[in-house]
């Protein structure tokens, strides 16, 4: 991706095309450091859709993991970017997001 997204509005853009890392949220799992996931290829409201390394495509549900959104580098800064998400936080389906940031934003004055 070769566009500027403002890290503050992430969670309310689609996700499609980030790459992205996981982490599950339970502690009983064992993992505690996050783990290269893939590409997201599809948001729905409850779950992503990630494409791997090996091809494989994996359902991840949203409420269970916290997320590192991969961004893509600024243009003045040759960095890379990383934001981390709790999965609640992104729950909803992607068109509602944007309109929730929508009235957010109109209710500001």
């Amino acid at each position: 991706m070769k566009f500027n997204i403002n890290p503050k509005y992430v969670i309310y853009h689609d996700l499609i095309g980030f790459e992205v890392y996981i982490k599950p949220k339970s502690s009983n799992k064992g993992k505690k450091t996050f783990i290269s996931a893939g590409i997201v290829i599809d948001d729905t409201e409850n779950m992503l859709y990630i494409k791997t390394h090996t091809n494989e495509i994996k359902k991840y549900i949203k409420n269970n993991y916290i997320f590192r959104i991969k961004l893509p580098e600024q243009k003045k800064a040759n960095k890379i970017n990383i934001l981390q998400v709790d999965g609640s936080k992104i729950v909803g389906r992607p068109e509602n997001r944007l309109r929730h940031l929508k009235k957010k934003k109109r209710f500001r004055k």
